[in-house]
């Protein structure tokens, strides 16, 4: 039994679909290296975006920390005594297990993220070793009873909660990239948190609080002073917006802070335009230190509200620390980069298909492997990890091929454009070029050498009879349209003419006059005029017309050639007159001129030299029929 084929309209179908089905995989393939080759450098974006999203999620963390705050409201209202408290505590238990051992929710799991220090005080704090166990312990009725509940949620809303909160600015992609979160600026921003938890809960006036600020005092001075390492790839630019934000925010509310100012600059200093067009100047001798220094005073806070100086830190500062990164180095000493692992199954499956594709075009088309390799040269972009950025020619390619999108019409349009772009100046350059050439010859006498001086050569030159060069042929042809076409449709025009002519002529003659008075000859003279009119125009109009369309015999075809013979002789001795052509001359100049002035714009920017040519010669000779060996005629002059 025969096995049953794919009609080749079905086959030709399935294969379009495959490679299309191709096409896209390459094309994200494509997108995902242009995502690795800009990630650093859009980094802070996608930070922006995660911590907008933690921000509107109600996270693991939230629901967390909205179970502790009912434990507390249940026992600042009830005691341990209620009834909800032992239920609320086995919720935080098991709670607790999730989302602290079982599946954290926590992006830095390590050893110096915030879960390593949430497990590090509980077990601290509780004197276990194991953590599970300081979990369970701290979350126990008798515990709290023994330890006092309300120290024991103190210690808990003071040094965990700042930690469950906290971002950790992390990213999935961070750990291809080898990017670790700055630890100095994570422990800075945990203090800032616990400071305003303690801020809302006991205001300026608790005991906490100056050492804290001392804390973040001793974090600023040293976040400054720091001799960073290359390794903090961004130090530099964050550092300094993070100096310049400190330093204005703080000098700008002491009046007397200002350097010594030039006249100019008081003025736009008191228009409070300086601070927008060179702030620098207002802080060139100011010192972030200080600045630091004075915000994290209580003294400050106190007198400008820490709501809102914590607000401005929030809205200002925060991010910028959370930007800051530390980047792994490889043995070779290079900054860690393990892209080839996420694009190394993408490689797998593009050896797969370019091998099937290189043998089934070896096959089909009774071509070398070598062949059939070079056919498909564009696909070798894809084998290669060195440089994927080359792949985009491979995209660009396989998209075109399965017309994915149809970019035809987008091309045909793009061209169209381009062409339309220049096709003006072209036009401004070509033409008028032309014309003022053109105006060049004639006023050279370049034309009249064309027309008198060829009328002595022609008998030397063998033209084509078929040659609309001719001066004959085209006096032959100007002949034919003005019997056949013109003069039908001014015949009304040539009657009108030559009856005011004939009335005119016929009211100067004596015996016209005389007739007009005797009273049955009065109309004669107008009715053997209109006669005359109406048969001489119509000769005029319709006999030429007839003559043409009537089937010549040798007399006619005769006489036809000696009249436009004769004419083409006697109208180019007349313009030979120096007279005449001089007029002609500068009535073709003029009508050149005018010509390029209303059509032609000049270019401005374009001045480009006609070249020196001359006008081609115009022979009045009658056409001579040449054969070429093969009887076939030729067109040569």
């Amino acid at each position: 039994m025969s096995s049953k084929k794919f009609p080749k309209s079905h086959r030709s179908r399935l294969l379009l679909l495959s490679e299309r089905i191709m096409a896209l995989l390459i094309l994200a393939n494509v997108m995902l290296v242009i995502f690795d080759i800009t990630y650093i450098k859009i980094r802070h974006w996608y930070l922006k975006i995660d911590l907008y999203l933690q921000k509107i999620t109600d996270s693991p963390q939230k629901k967390y920390l909205q179970k502790v705050d009912n434990l507390q409201e249940e026992l600042e209202k009830n005691g341990l005594e209620s009834p909800k408290v032992e239920n609320l505590l086995d919720d935080l238990r098991i709670s607790s297990f999730e989302i602290f051992i079982n599946r954290p929710p926590f992006k830095v799991i390590d050893n110096y993220g915030n879960l390593a220090k949430i497990r590090q005080i509980f077990t601290t704090h509780t004197r276990r070793e194991s953590f599970s166990q300081a979990v369970q312990i701290f979350w126990d009725e008798n515990y709290l009873e023994t330890q006092g509940w309300q120290s024991q949620l103190a210690f808990f809303n003071q040094k965990i909660r700042p930690l469950i909160l906290l971002y950790e600015p992390k990213l999935q992609y961070d750990l291809i990239k080898g990017i670790e979160p700055f630890r100095d600026s994570q422990n800075y921003l945990i203090a800032v948190n616990e400071l305003k938890i303690l801020l809302e809960k006991k205001g300026m006036e608790g005991e906490e609080i100056e050492p804290l600020l001392k804390e973040l005092r001793g974090y600023s001075t040293e976040l400054i002073d720091t001799d960073y390492d290359f390794q903090i790839v961004n130090q530099i630019v964050v550092l300094t917006q993070i100096k310049y934000r400190i330093k204005q925010h703080i000098y700008s509310q002491i009046p007397d802070s200002n350097v010594n100012l030039t006249p100019t600059l008081q003025i736009l200093q008191s228009l409070n335009l300086l601070q927008y067009l060179a702030p620098e100047i207002l802080l060139a001798d100011k010192s972030s230190k200080i600045a630091f220094n004075t915000f994290w005073s209580s003294q400050y806070l106190k007198r400008y509200q820490w709501e809102e100086e914590l607000d401005f830190f929030s809205e200002n500062i925060q991010f910028l620390m959370h930007s800051f990164y530390f980047r792994d180095l490889g043995k070779d000493g290079e900054f860690v980069d393990r892209f080839w692992l996420v694009d190394l199954p993408w490689m797998i499956i593009f050896w797969i298909e370019f091998i099937g594709r290189t043998l089934l075009i070896s096959y089909r088309s009774n071509l070398s492997l070598w062949g059939a390799v070079k056919k498909r040269w564009y696909d070798i972009f894809l084998l290669q990890p060195w440089l994927p950025s080359l792949r985009i020619i491979t995209v660009f390619i396989r998209l075109q091929k399965v017309k994915l999108p149809d970019m035809k019409q987008f091309y045909t349009n793009i061209r169209f454009q381009l062409i339309g772009s220049f096709a003006q100046e072209i036009i401004q350059v070509v033409v008028g070029g032309s014309i003022n050439q053109l105006q060049n010859n004639i006023s050279k006498g370049s034309l009249k050498k064309a027309i008198f001086e060829s009328k002595n050569k022609s008998d030397k030159v063998g033209l084509d009879k078929n040659n609309h060069g001719n001066i004959q042929e085209i006096i032959n042809n100007i002949l034919e349209v003005t019997a056949c076409r013109v003069l039908p449709e001014i015949y009304p025009d040539i009657e009108d003419f030559l009856r005011y002519q004939v009335e005119k002529s016929m009211q100067q003659l004596s015996i016209y006059r005389r007739l007009q008075k005797i009273p049955f000859l009065r109309r004669l003279p107008d009715k053997i005029a209109n006669n005359l009119v109406i048969q001489i125009s119509s000769t005029i109009a319709t006999s030429p017309q007839k003559a043409y369309q009537t089937q010549p015999d040798a007399v006619s075809i005769k006489l036809r050639q000696q009249l436009v013979r004769q004419f083409t002789t006697k109208f180019l001795s007349e313009l030979q007159d120096k007279q005449t052509f001089e007029e002609i001359e500068i009535l073709m100049i003029d009508w050149l001129e005018e010509i390029k002035n209303s059509y032609v714009k000049p270019s401005n920017q374009t001045n480009l030299q006609p070249a020196e040519t001359t006008i081609p010669k115009i022979i009045p000779t009658e056409v001579i029929e040449l054969k070429n060996g093969d009887g076939s005629n030729i067109e040569s002059g």
